[in-house]
């Protein structure tokens, strides 16, 4: 599969902050309720998504939300995207 077409499964945190849930294949429903365990422990709030474009490249990449996880709030998704792409960026400077 080209970097162009890499799709990562990740939890997107309502400031940005990821992780990589997995690549080439959905995560689980056991993987989701862990992550969304995890993320109500903590107070937070955010979403199952998918990533499309290579992480550690230049290019562009995609978000989509797949599934809101964690503690109830209300969410915006346009600042964790801008969360996202900036933390992004400062781990590729620092790669």
């Amino acid at each position: 599969m080209s970097a162009r077409g890499e799709r990562r499964w990740i939890v997107l945190g309502q400031d940005g902050r990821h992780v990589t849930l997995g690549r080439a294949t959905s995560p689980s429903a056991e993987e989701i309720a862990a992550a969304s365990k995890a993320m109500e422990s903590q107070g937070l709030t955010g979403w199952i998504a998918t990533l499309d474009g290579d992480y550690w490249g230049r290019g562009r990449v995609t978000l989509a939300p797949v599934q809101t996880i964690g503690a109830a709030a209300t969410l915006d998704w346009p600042p964790a995207v801008a969360g996202f792409l900036e933390a992004r960026q400062r781990a590729r400077r620092a790669a």
